[in-house]
């Protein structure tokens, strides 16, 4: 077995390794569901109750549904970093003490 194989060997078997894919899986899953309510909700709206959308919000020009369109982007943006965010400060410092650990 080369030196590559044994060192994954080691990581996969670390506790900590185990610790960090659950940790990484209940992140993940958490935020496709917020992503999968906010997309849905988005679309379902627009097939079923069109007109929502096309109403003017107030008496300003834009209609509510330029305004929610807008808001789908923003929360991707705000998702995607706080995942990074979370990956960052989280999980890349996790995965580095595991491979220091393996590689004793």
């Amino acid at each position: 077995m080369s030196s590559n194989d044994e060192l994954v060997a080691r990581v996969t078997q670390n506790p900590k390794y185990q610790e960090l894919l659950r940790r990484r899986n209940r992140i993940s899953l958490s935020f496709f569901i917020v992503t999968l309510i906010i997309y849905a909700g988005f679309i379902f709206t627009l097939a079923f109750m069109p007109e929502l959308f096309g109403r003017s919000m107030g008496d300003m020009t834009m209609s509510i549904g330029v305004f929610v369109g807008t808001l789908v982007l923003v929360s991707a943006s705000v998702l995607v970093s706080l995942y990074v965010y979370i990956s960052n400060k989280v999980f890349d410092p996790l995965l580095r003490d595991i491979v220091e650990e393996a590689g004793q």
